[in-house]
């Protein structure tokens, strides 16, 4: 493959012209389109680029600031008001317009990176003091609690980030979108782009869960640009066919006609409680509340009508509120009941298109002009940022009305092997899920211009008629209102997706300046080999090491809220809704094929994080569709819509199954339908990439001349891997860890020494390499305290400083204060100290000594934490800490940042005094929630407790009944309890993943006085249980434990 240009023929608008070979012409009047004409003499602006930000010398550095902003429309005299809106200020690289910072950016700057290369961004939450009303809290009203009529209104909003589509780390400060930045702070992301990232079209977004959708509709949303946007095609380089980047959006002004300058957020009407119905003549007055028109509706003029959908009694199926909210008013008409004729509102369709109040935009501006030569073929990058629209289009010829079959390139960042067409009306039609990107090639006619657009539906599509209310503004804070029938004509409905239709509307036209001289003219006909990069590779002949079946449903399915909440209908996976779905733990290296059936009436774009993956097969049963296997891969796929019965019974459930390989990073994060009102009323579910091997170490205690080993087995059916002796001569117990030291995705050995030994750490790599074992390989040996120190130390491995590979933790021994030490990722040669990224005093004023264990074990921060409890001899007190990692905006970095407590648990009563054994896990994953902490006697008892922070025992989940901007607290329970040896001598745990979760480890001393290891899952013994029972697995005999003391052990 030759190697293409590394800069030109990129995203830029400058690029753009000089490929066209001419400077930009004045807009002229456009003609008439065949499919949706508009009155003559309407003139539209040249489609402009949004700002992009490259990088420079192989680093982009910028600064992203969310702030309450105004933005300008080309359809609004003033600016508008109520967006929420990236600031930049470049630290490091170029900005196309040659300005070093810039506000109000609709859509966001552009960020562009190449592969290899480096972004750097300093992410700033500034979004509090906010003043828009209908920004409204997502949070759910408790069974005990009154819904009001209005939701909420936020006045600060968490944020974070995510780069949607990256092949990049989900770990540290890199795609972690379970980090929660509270407004106020700010924290650094880097993202190291493999040097064999494809090149394409991404962007990013915030992720907060709950406000994803807000956030992403209220203007949050940038392009990623990862080298070209085509995915540097050699047919693009060779021919210098131009590139169109075209970022898809909508935005809501009400009454932009009459000069309104405010955004509004149309889902409003859907989430003010109406399950008081009117009293008679309430709606007549103006008095019945709440009010279902817009939050500034009587700010506009007198005589301003405004209808909707309407919906009044406890919930239903036959609520339908907000289902036309994306319908522009002029396209839908209102007949009042009871023949009050003098009520109606008919629509109007010649009300010039830049007049409507919904209105679809490209690179933020309305049905721009594209500029382009006769012939001319040309690249186009579609990218659907919206919230949750489906935009539907096609291609139309305004000389001969003919609609070209469209020419698809590459999606979601990739290109393809070879030109596809869409699968309908003979590849006319593109529809264009929310958060897909699509590249197509494009030709201009040779007379006439070529119009992007968004059809009606066509195919004899039915009339759509609604219940619906109409307000009319007399000039009081009562409006009138009455109710009667809200029609949609077919020719106003691009699309349905199973509850919300979308409208018609021209895009974006292209035309060609007067005395234009021919384009250059390429062909990219259907099955035309590309020749381009492409990491695709077919899964559809392998087979599966995991087949998983993933029901789609949704409900009022949370037990903890009220059923009068229009807030709380959620939507699950099998059954449940995030963090309590079934845990996704897929093997690094491993190919996994899940299998969607959707028995919820709406569609579903399945989007899942860092991995790509091919859709295998696709069914779509309310037209008869079938397609797959994909020859590509993608980041977002549609599950469709099932037939179902008038009452939402399902007769056949619409059926997507993909098949992925997890290739390249190991690390907690997400699938979720990108619908985002669904995933953040609860359709996502964690994915937890774990190393091939879950490796887990037992030491077995020398004597009689004989060190001490450790011995490392595998955890999928105790396979002995290796046995270390790490430290020549000595005969004492150590302790062990395991964690990615290296970030190579195998799981590397930690070992501390123990009592009467200097305190030594040493960590070998568990990659086999360059002629040597596994775990043979010294990563690091040093001395994490004075000589003097020779209680023995504890060690523990976890990724804790926001770098994507896993830091050594040492904890104190007995004879010397309480610290734990936190050393930095990048390690130095075996010999030399690490640098250390902090100290704390986990139990101030005690010298017994610590014992560690570290893992994800609750959602408030969104990073892992260590666990902690002080040794033998004082009071066993469980402390959770984590590092939040956040700073107040303008504050300078911490050098040695200190943890917060997240919770204190006394598991044994106050009086225990015998020490504890730790250790974290997703022991009974098919319940969801985090990691449980698991908490084991070392003396006076053998007795094993388990606490988990959340999960389906627990109902709910209960984080939906939270304000997110009120920073949520971890409360942990205990969900089992038992003793799986007798006697007092006590026991060690640790835990070893598997696919769907975690089995426990015990290593304890038998009645006959013989230390063993066992294996234990954990079972809910009924559906309404709200604790596990502990079910014995195995004996695990290769462990080799000997001695009469329970060996230490660990385990990923």
């Amino acid at each position: 493959m030759q190697e293409l240009p590394r800069r030109g023929l990129l995203v830029g608008v400058t690029a753009v012209a000089s490929m066209l070979g001419g400077a930009s012409v004045p807009a002229v009047a456009q003609p008439q389109s065949p499919a949706q004409a508009k009155p003559p003499g309407t003139a539209r602006a040249e489609l402009r680029e949004p700002v992009v930000l490259a990088s420079k010398d192989g680093v982009l550095e910028v600064r992203l600031s969310a702030r309450q902003g105004e933005a300008k429309l080309d359809t609004v005299a003033t600016p508008v008001k109520n967006f929420l809106l990236f600031e930049y200020e470049l630290v490091r690289g170029t900005a196309s317009d040659g300005r070093k910072s810039g506000k109000n950016l609709y859509p966001a700057p552009t960020l562009q990176v190449f592969p290899g290369e480096r972004l750097v961004v300093h992410f700033e939450n500034g979004l509090s003091g906010l003043t828009i009303r209908d920004f409204y809290s997502p949070a759910y009203i408790a069974n005990d609690k009154t819904v009001p009529i209005y939701p909420e209104q936020l006045a600060e909003s968490p944020l974070n980030l995510h780069t949607h589509g990256l092949h990049v780390s989900p770990k540290g400060n890199a795609d972690n979108v379970m980090l929660h930045m509270p407004a106020g702070t700010s924290n650094t992301y880097t993202y190291d782009i493999p040097k064999e990232h494809p090149q394409g079209s991404y962007w990013y977004h915030s992720h907060l869960h709950m406000l994803t959708t807000a956030h992403v509709y209220f203007g949050m949303v940038g392009l990623l640009a990862i080298g070209r946007l085509d995915g540097g095609l050699p047919v693009v380089t060779e021919k210098r066919i131009p590139i169109r980047n075209m970022v898809l959006q909508y935005n809501y002004v009400f009454d932009r006609a009459g000069g309104s300058a405010q955004l509004n957020n149309p889902y409003w009407p859907q989430f003010v409680s109406t399950i008081t119905p009117p009293r008679d003549g309430e709606l007549a007055k103006g008095t019945y509340r709440p009010l279902l028109a817009p939050t500034n509706f009587t700010e506009t003029s007198k005589g301003t009508r405004y209808a909707t959908v309407w919906y009044a009694g406890p919930l239903s199926i036959n609520n339908r509120r907000g289902a036309f909210q994306y319908i522009p008013t002029n396209l839908m008409s209102f007949a009042a009941a009871d023949g009050r004729t003098d009520m109606d509102m008919p629509a109007d369709p010649s009300l010039p298109d830049d007049k409507r109040d919904m209105q679809f935009t490209v690179n933020g501006q309305f049905q721009p002009v594209v500029r382009s030569k006769p012939g001319q073929t040309e690249i186009w990058v579609l990218s659907n940022v919206s919230d949750i629209a489906y935009i539907n289009v096609q291609l139309t010829e305004t000389a001969t009305g003919r609609h070209p079959p469209i020419a698809i390139v590459g999606q979601d960042g990739e290109p393809y092997g070879a030109v596809e067409h869409p699968p309908t009306d003979n590849g006319t039609r593109l529809l264009i899920p929310p958060a897909s990107r699509f590249a197509i090639a494009v030709t201009m006619p040779a007379k006439g211009d070529l119009v992007l657009e968004m059809p009606d539906r066509g195919g004899g599509a039915r009339t759509m008629t609604m219940p619906g209310i109409l307000y009319t503004n007399d000039g009081s804070e009562n409006p009138p209102a009455v109710l009667g029938s809200l029609t949609v004509l077919p020719s106003a409905i691009s699309y349905a997706d199973g509850f919300f239709v979308f409208p018609t509307q021209v895009l974006a036209r292209a035309t060609a300046p007067q005395g234009s001289g021919p384009g250059v003219t390429v062909p990219f006909a259907k099955g035309q080999k590309l020749g381009g990069r492409t990491p695709f590779a077919d899964l559809s002949r392998a087979t599966p090491d995991v087949t998983r079946k993933i029901m789609i449903r949704g409900g009022f399915l949370n037990d903890l809220v009220t059923k009068s909440d229009a807030k709380s209908f959620t939507y699950a996976f099998d059954g449940a809704a995030f963090p309590n779905m079934p845990m996704i733990q897929a093997r690094l290296g491993s190919i996994e094929e899940w299998q969607f059936l959707n028995h919820n009436n709406d569609e579903h774009p399945i989007h899942v994080h860092v991995n790509d993956f091919q859709v295998t097969a696709y069914h779509d049963p309310t037209v008869g569709l079938r397609t797959g296997p994909d020859k590509f891969f993608v980041d977002n796929a549609n599950v469709p819509a099932p037939v179902m019965m008038p009452d939402e019974t399902v007769v056949q459930p619409g059926y997507m199954a993909m098949r992925t390989r997890f290739d390249d990073f190991i690390g907690l994060y997400v699938m979720h339908c990108h619908r985002l009102n669904h995933e953040d009323n609860g359709l996502m579910a964690l994915v937890n990439v774990i190393p091939a091997v879950s490796a887990y170490a037992v030491v077995v205690p020398g004597g009689g001349g004989k060190a001490t080993t450790v011995r490392v087995l595998d955890g999928n059916g105790d396979r002995p891997i290796a046995t270390v002796t790490p430290f020549p001569g000595y005969e004492g117990s150590v302790s062990v860890a395991l964690g990615d030291l290296d970030g190579d995705g195998v799981l590397d050995l930690v070992v501390g020494a123990g009592k009467d030994h200097a305190p030594e750490v040493i960590a070998y790599s568990g990659r086999a390499q360059g002629g040597k074992a596994a775990y043979s390989t010294e990563l690091a040996r040093f001395q994490a305290f004075g000589s003097d120190a020779r209680g023995g130390i504890s060690v523990a491995a976890a990724q804790i400083d926001g770098a994507t590979s896993d830091n050594i933790i040492v904890g104190s021994g007995p004879g010397i204060a309480s610290e734990i030490k936190v050393y930095g990722a990048r390690l130095p040669k075996p010999g030399m100290v690490p640098p250390l990224f902090t100290s704390f005093a986990p139990f101030a004023g005690d010298s017994s000594g610590i014992t560690l264990a570290t893992g994800f074990v609750d959602f408030s921060t969104g990073r892992n934490s260590i666990v902690a409890a002080p040794g033998s001899g004082s009071a066993a007190e469980v402390k959770v800490f984590v590092f939040p990692l956040l700073k107040q905006i303008g504050d300078t970095p911490v050098t040695s940042p200190q943890p917060a407590t997240t919770v204190s648990l006394k598991p044994f009563g106050d009086d225990y005094r015998g020490g504890v054994s730790l250790a974290t896990g997703w022991l009974a994953g098919n319940l969801g929630g985090a990691k449980r902490i698991v908490v084991g006697q070392l003396a006076d008892g053998a007795q094993v407790k388990v606490y988990s922070s959340g999960s389906a025992l627990d109902g709910g989940p209960a984080m939906y009944l939270h304000n997110p901007a009120h920073h949520q607290h971890a409360d942990f329970r205990e969900i089992a309890n038992f003793a799986p040896f007798e006697g007092t001598g006590g026991v060690r745990v640790a835990t070893t993943s598997t696919t769907t979760g975690a089995d426990l480890l015990v290593s304890g001393v038998s009645a006959q006085g013989v230390a063993s290891v066992a294996r234990y899952d954990f079972a809910r013994p009924d559906p309404k249980a709200t604790t596990l029972q502990a079910v014995k697995l195995a004996d695990v005999t290769s462990a080799g434990a000997i001695g009469s003391a329970p060996a230490p052990i660990a385990g990923d």
